[in-house]
């Protein structure tokens, strides 16, 4: 029982650490959602197979930062 406790508080705390990030990325796709124009981008993303997927790479390579 003494695991399952610790298993709990472990996974409640990590949820705790990651919940701020959880929310910027809510925010952040809210904010996309509202202003950017479905249109645009998949006239810039949803064409062809490689330069699609390499313009997608370089938009969400600052993501992590």
């Amino acid at each position: 029982m003494n695991f399952i406790a610790e298993v709990f508080f472990a996974s409640w705390h990590l949820l705790l650490d990651a919940s701020i990030y959880i929310l910027f990325g809510l925010i952040v796709s809210g904010w996309l959602r509202v202003f950017l124009n479905p249109n645009t981008v998949v006239k810039h993303l949803g064409r062809g197979r490689f330069a699609s997927v390499f313009k997608a790479a370089f938009l969400g390579i600052p993501i992590p930062l």
